[in-house]
């Protein structure tokens, strides 16, 4: 098995051997002994037992007694299960946002929560010659776009706090820096359902973002859709922001939310 590099001195070699332990785990196909382990790491024998009781104690190891070695433990099916959500959260997507995109011809995207950036994990592109550009895995500060204020202001965490030993990069002369503007922003967010932001995170752009529940109700992801115009006719803003907030109710209760939203777009959020 091929030892991945812990050369740099961001990675902890424990974590790296637990992790080629659990590839090695899985190479052997879910069954193994701590002499197998053993070699397969190569590894000093002491070390290897030590790391594997440790997944042991934390769910992600067994050691079935009338066998002996070790196999996979219950919190593996848990982490696998998260990730097929997260799939299906993509597959979901591009079913509720592929009509919307047909309606607006705007480029839509979804994003998560990564901090403290958002990844855009999925998009579904316009048709119109001048559109935004993206790709999947696109990292951005979530303090500079909307996806990120849409998920930040239903996050529950303390901007003080999280913003204490972490600049607030500026993208554009507009990007918002200041601990106390992003707050209010979001205070503004959490009133009307959804976030905006104009050339923060790019100049001529400006995106709308509308949160996305699970089926537990908490917030997994952000609907956004960006515009390649500084600003947008109030007109067509109720326009988008209607058509985004319905989408990110109709994705959530596919999604197993309990969701109710006869009108998208309150009275307080059409100014």
């Amino acid at each position: 098995m091929e030892k991945l590099d812990i050369r740099s001195s961001s990675t902890a070699p424990a974590v790296v051997t637990a992790i080629r332990a659990l590839d090695a785990l899985t190479n052997l196909q879910g069954h193994a002994t701590l002499d197998e382990l053993t070699r397969a790491l190569d590894e000093p024998r002491s070390s290897v037992h030590r790391i594997l009781n440790t997944l042991v104690e934390g769910d992600l190891l067994q050691k079935p007694g009338q066998r002996g070695g070790y196999r996979m433990g219950p919190k593996v099916i848990t982490w696998g299960s998260t990730f097929l959500r997260a799939v299906n959260l993509i597959d979901e997507f591009r079913i509720v946002a592929a009509p919307i995109v047909a309606r607006v011809d705007e480029t839509m995207q979804l994003a998560v929560l990564d901090w403290p950036d958002v990844v855009f994990v999925a998009f579904l592109d316009s048709q119109r010659p001048v559109r935004l550009a993206t790709e999947v895995g696109r990292r951005l500060p979530a303090h500079a776009t909307a996806a990120g204020k849409a998920l930040l202001a239903f996050s529950g965490m303390s901007l003080a706090d999280s913003y204490r030993h972490l600049e607030m990069r500026r993208l554009t002369p507009k990007t918002v820096t200041s601990v106390a503007e992003l707050d209010r922003q979001l205070a503004k967010v959490r009133r009307r359902g959804w976030a905006e932001v104009c050339q923060e995170a790019s100049e001529n752009l400006t995106c709308l973002a509308a949160p996305v529940r699970g089926h537990d109700g908490r917030i997994v992801a952000a609907m956004t859709v960006c515009v390649p115009e500084p600003s947008l006719k109030p007109s067509y803003r109720r326009e988008l922001a209607r058509e985004l907030v319905a989408g990110c109710e109709e994705l959530s209760r596919q999604l197993g939310a309990e969701t109710s939203c006869p009108d998208p777009i309150p009275a307080q959020a059409r100014s």
